[in-house]
């Protein structure tokens, strides 16, 4: 072989290992990129997940806590044992420096979640807990005792399934302003946390609707207005002077 020969066998080895090097590196680069999409659009999954009423979650029982000078007597052993008739029941929202909202029940629609929100009420699991998000326009929503939107409690020692009937008046009515729906983290795994519409929102029939607001929307309305740190958006977030529930009482 003449030494022109050589060279030009060498450069030739030379090009094709140079080419195996550049495909490997944008298979890696390729990788490494999918990857990048993959974890974007979890987190994107996430963010969505907790753009809906519901995000909570279980956590452990608060007995008694203190909010904003409020003390709240959670008689935790009067939730398990006391009996509470949920027939055309009314309770009212005694929410500090606004006034009293009451709602009526849809007793027929939705039984569970009913009987759930009223023993809750009736055992003082409500009383001193906050409004911990407001979404202008959207709603306001209440119920956990840890004020962050991650917890909850049910009064059935756990998660409970929806009640979404498609035949139920309230259900063919939906998300209108006034209505009184649970919130939740996906499918059944409803336990303490509502919220009230502060408009008419054509939601996916996701959460169960189980009562609405019979007087004090002006309240709701004027809770839906309070300044916010923004959490899930502009207009979407935790009120910057905590909304406090004095007491939630069943009065019907």
């Amino acid at each position: 072989m003449s030494n022109k020969t050589l060279a030009i066998s060498i450069i030739c080895i030379l090009l094709a290992a140079g080419a195996i090097v550049a495909v490997a590196k944008l298979r890696n680069k390729g990788e490494s990129q999918e990857t990048s999409m993959n974890t974007t659009q979890q987190q994107t999954q996430n963010s969505n997940q907790q753009e809906t009423p519901a995000n909570q979650v279980q956590t452990p029982k608060a007995e008694q806590s203190t909010q904003n000078t409020c003390q709240r007597d959670f008689d935790q052993n009067k939730l398990q044992t006391a009996k509470v008739d949920i027939a055309g029941r009314q309770a009212e929202i005694d929410i500090k420096d606004f006034g009293k909202v009451t709602v009526e029940f849809y007793d027929k629609d939705a039984p569970k979640t009913v009987e759930n929100f009223l023993r809750l009420a009736n055992a003082g699991y409500f009383d001193c807990l906050t409004f911990h998000r407001v979404a202008k326009g959207f709603v306001i929503q209440g119920g956990d005792p840890t004020g962050t939107g991650s917890g909850g409690d049910s009064a059935f020692g756990g998660p409970f399934a929806d009640e979404l009937n498609p035949n139920t008046p309230s259900y063919k009515e939906g998300y209108k302003k006034g209505v009184l729906a649970m919130a939740n983290a996906g499918p059944n795994t409803n336990t303490s946390q509502f919220f009230i519409m502060l408009g008419d929102v054509p939601l996916p029939n996701n959460y169960t609707i189980f009562g609405k607001v019979v007087s004090g929307q002006e309240v709701v309305d004027k809770v839906g207005q309070v300044d916010i740190i923004p959490q899930m958006g502009p207009t979407d977030g935790k009120p910057v002077t905590p909304v406090v529930m004095q007491k939630v009482t069943i009065v019907k």
